[in-house]
């Protein structure tokens, strides 16, 4: 059973700890930054369940899923990053890295919902843009491509932007700054240096097994 109040005081005690952290270099987030995290992260945690037949319970989402989390410290951490207070939030950023695998850039623009199902291994690059009602699984990169031109190129856009109601499935690799449409499907293991037209699945060519006997 859903019980809301139960949640935001999951999410209350996420954010005093978050705080708690790094309140020797950065100010407290203010009221209305907190209740804007707050009401993303409602959402977030009923897309989980509506999404994932194997949770029981938003309950067990807020407190087990390491996506979730993940998500969390990112909305958080995204509203420093706004404000200029770039090294804060990244620390912010390294302990949902830490804790959970995850590692995203404070600076990414992510939508809502968001669902990141398992997680292990994802990667969110500083400039991706997210849209609304997407789903990664582990080991999903939304990467930039070879930096040689290095601090030249900072604040360019260099990383992916996702539509909305796009579903990338595990391992696959997104690099560059290419568009992905709405209504996308990206197949698992697939690498993609090239924008992708809406409602549009891509997927790797079927393997030839070979079987021989043992």
């Amino acid at each position: 059973m859903y019980h809301k109040e139960i949640l935001i005081a999951e999410i209350d005690n996420i954010i005093e700890y978050i705080n708690f952290d790094v309140k020797y270099y950065a100010h407290p987030l203010d009221d209305e930054q907190i209740e804007r995290v707050k009401a993303k992260c409602l959402k977030d945690a009923q897309y989980y369940f509506d999404s994932d037949p194997a949770a029981t319970s938003v309950e067990e989402i807020k407190i087990t899923y390491p996506g979730y989390l993940a998500i969390c410290y990112h909305r958080l951490a995204h509203e420093l990053y706004l404000e200029g207070k770039a090294i804060e939030a990244r620390i912010i950023s390294e302990h949902a890295h830490e804790k959970t695998g995850i590692d995203i850039h404070p600076g990414a623009r992510i939508g809502c919902p968001f669902f990141i199902d398992h997680g292990t291994g994802v990667v969110i690059g500083e400039t991706s843009l997210i849209g609304d009602n997407v789903k990664i699984y582990q080991g999903v990169t939304l990467g930039a491509l070879s930096p040689d031109k290095g601090q030249s190129i900072r604040g360019m856009k260099r990383h992916p932007t996702i539509g909305n109601d796009v579903v990338i499935y595990a391992n696959a690799s997104i690099i560059g700054d290419v568009k992905i449409g709405d209504n996308v499907t990206i197949g698992g293991n697939v690498f993609i240096t090239e924008d992708v037209a809406p409602n549009q699945k891509v997927v790797m060519a079927k393997p030839q097994f070979i079987y021989k006997n043992k």
